[in-house]
């Protein structure tokens, strides 16, 4: 997992030089339908897969004007879903056989709707069977929680609204190359950032290894790499970790905190509203008042009161495009720092398989 890990830039890297030019010319992406007549965006997604389509809709929906909807794909296959012909279906797989995804993509595709996939495997079910795909070039990952392969899917996603902003010319062209002058400094940030990171998740993971259970919080982008990040610790610590965006955790679920327990708050800027920061912080102080837990934020420039925190992490980076992908990372090594510390296997966890290929 280590190894995957650390591999995530010259992944990205790979990325980002297949479908980005030098002179800035999105290259390699078709679809079937007119992006200037798209209604409609529907993302059928499982476990890391789902979440990279939870962070990466809100940039699609600010710069291509395109309303998102992501679903679990195993729901999405099995219900009447109100889709027409000039909604597109992304089918989103890291291996590219996922059996509930690629139930999901033949019910569309029965129905006329055009398809497209986001795959790691060219060769696959899912990516032949799609009208149209991407490959996200993360290479062979062994481990089998997702680490390289959910930046690489974040960032297809984000360039593939990159090429819709430009194609239904939503978004100002000079604004959309800052965007992709962000995304070409990705790789390099996270390069910088690997040894500090580790540093960092490994004083947490030493604090909170001992607690039954971990609760992450976000809001916005935040929100679903909130959810990421408790899935990478679920799968490979075996800790019960929740995510959630932290507006729903104040209706109700504050409830079950008890003075200690620990609660990781992301307090980056993210890609939507800046108003999201504010009521995220103004979120984390309020639970920290009412409650007491063990406080970790992870945060960039934050207004929030650093005192207030049990233990501060910053992510040097204030760009909103770029600190997803350090956030995530982040994550991933706290996860990996817990699952060593406890004695887990952090290549194949128990009962997991990479591919799960029942619905």
């Amino acid at each position: 997992m280590l190894k995957d890990i650390k591999q995530t830039p010259d992944r990205l890297k790979a990325l980002l030089n297949s479908y980005i030019q030098k002179n800035k010319e999105i290259i390699n992406i078709k679809l079937s339908v007119n992006p200037e007549k798209l209604g409609k965006i529907y993302i059928t997604a499982s476990g890391s897969s789902r979440n990279a389509a939870n962070t990466a809709k809100y940039v699609i929906e600010k710069i291509a004007g395109i309303p998102v909807i992501v679903d679990f794909a195993g729901e999405f296959a099995n219900r009447s879903v109100a889709v027409n012909q000039n909604d597109l279906l992304i089918a989103l797989s890291q291996s590219g056989e996922t059996a509930d995804v690629f139930a999901a993509l033949k019910k569309t595709k029965k129905k006329g709707i055009p398809t497209f996939a986001i795959t790691n495997n060219p060769d696959s079910g899912i990516h032949k069977l799609a009208d149209s795909a991407m490959f996200i070039h993360a290479g062979e990952e062994k481990s089998i929680p997702a680490t390289k392969s959910f930046t690489c899917q974040l960032m297809s996603l984000y360039i593939l609204g990159l090429f819709l902003a430009e194609q239904r010319k939503f978004c100002p062209e000079p604004e959309i190359n800052i965007i992709k002058e962000k995304l070409s400094a990705i790789p390099g940030k996270i390069s910088e950032n690997i040894g500090v990171f580790s540093e960092k998740a490994n004083l947490i993971a030493g604090k909170i290894k001992d607690n039954t259970g971990l609760i992450i919080l976000g809001r916005g982008q935040n929100s679903a790499l909130a959810e990421e990040g408790a899935l990478k610790i679920q799968e490979t610590s075996y800790i019960n970790t929740f995510g959630y965006p932290t507006s729903e955790f104040m209706h109700g679920h504050l409830a079950v905190l008890e003075e200690g327990f620990p609660v990781i708050s992301i307090l980056t800027e993210v890609f939507d509203d800046f108003s999201s920061n504010i009521l995220a912080e103004k979120n984390t102080l309020e639970i920290k008042k009412k409650r007491n837990p063990f406080l970790i934020t992870i945060a960039r420039n934050t207004r929030f009161p650093e005192e207030e925190a049990d233990i501060f992490i910053e992510i040097n980076e204030p760009a909103p495009e770029i600190a997803p992908f350090l956030t995530a990372v982040f994550l991933q090594f706290l996860a990996y720092k817990l699952a060593v510390l406890l004695g887990r296997d952090t290549a194949n966890p128990r009962s997991l398989s990479k591919t799960v290929t029942n619905e």
